[in-house]
């Protein structure tokens, strides 16, 4: 086959098997190779699909290749496979029926990265996607109509690359970035180097954050003091230290570095307003001005709604539990 579908997946069993088993409706299965990179599962994750898709490709972590590593790794399977595209998709993200041979048509036809749009149904939130530059950061493009629309990088959820992409970047930098910004680093480096990246928006997915402290608001949420200060030596946090100064300093130079160094100077501050102002009162006073906090509700109002009986997430909780998904 002249595509391969690499999905990292961890300790998510249930997930992992009803994403092969929507690929396998879908027909996806039939015209892709997927290579499943299980690192290091301990819920019989790589026992499970090795029964019920024997056609799959199975590669083992120890657990400590993360996202970026086992990306990574199946891309380099996939290459040697001779895939001619290769596909990003996590086992979280729940792509409509026609949705990868959507993405792979207008990944042929333009040559360029193309990257579907995730959302959370039934309200309909962008949550991943196509992210636009800014002066220090990206954007997460929402203002989307029914044609391509161009950006600057992309999440790692749903993206597809035709072969030319990779052989001039290479693989992920799993090195620097083992979980947090391998995607984005990865197609910031393919924009810098002259390939398109653009958002096919008619090629969508349904998924639900499976890492909400990423999202949350330091002051007015309800992440602990602990959890925000611990995000700065947690590989899979995206505040981990040494991955987000790196990422920042790369793309975004001096004013990178310095915006790091602030994000982790900043926390004391919030850290003495918490202590001394109640939570209800911060919310009352400052909330308004926060985007973060305006976000997080939205996220959460979104969440809150079930989803449709034709989901895999029907009758389940949303799969907040950790694993090596972004």
């Amino acid at each position: 086959m002249n595509v391969g579908l690499v999905i990292p997946v961890h300790n998510r069993r249930e997930l992992t098997l009803a994403c092969l088993r929507r690929l396998r409706a879908d027909g996806v299965l039939g015209w892709a190779e997927a290579i499943v990179v299980d690192d290091g599962s301990t819920d019989g994750t790589a026992d499970a699909v090795r029964a019920e898709f024997p056609e799959a490709v199975l590669l083992r972590g120890d657990g400590r290749l993360w996202w970026t590593g086992a990306t990574a790794l199946g891309m380099s399977e996939a290459l040697t496979r001779g895939a001619r595209h290769i596909f990003w998709l996590n086992d979280d993200c729940a792509p409509a029926p026609g949705a990868c041979r959507r993405l792979l048509d207008t990944a042929t036809r333009t040559g360029t990265v193309v990257t579907g749009v995730c959302r959370v149904e039934p309200a309909g939130l962008v949550v991943y996607g196509g992210l636009r530059r800014g002066r220090i950061g990206l954007q997460l493009v929402t203002d989307l109509g029914d044609d391509l629309t161009a950006c600057d990088a992309a999440c790692g959820n749903f993206v597809c690359f035709p072969r030319a992409v990779v052989e001039a970047l290479s693989l992920p930098d799993a090195r620097r970035f083992p979980h947090a910004h391998g995607d984005t680093d990865y197609t910031l480096r393919a924009t810098a180097q002259g390939f398109r990246v653009c958002i096919d928006p008619q090629a969508r997915a349904e998924a639900r954050p499976n890492a909400l402290r990423n999202h949350a608001s330091w002051l007015h949420g309800d992440i602990s003091l602990a959890e925000m200060w611990s995000g700065l030596w947690q590989v899979r946090s995206y505040s981990y230290f040494p991955t987000h100064f790196r990422y920042l300093a790369r793309h975004f130079g001096w004013r990178g570095a310095a915006f790091c160094l602030w994000t982790v100077a900043k926390r004391v501050p919030i850290t003495a307003v918490r202590l001394l102002v109640p939570r209800a009162w911060r919310q009352r006073w400052w909330g308004h001005t926060s985007a973060v906090w305006q976000e997080e509700k939205r996220l959460h109002a979104a969440l809150a709604e079930p989803p449709a009986a034709t989901t895999p997430y029907s009758g389940n909780q949303p799969p907040t539990q950790p694993g090596h998904a972004k």
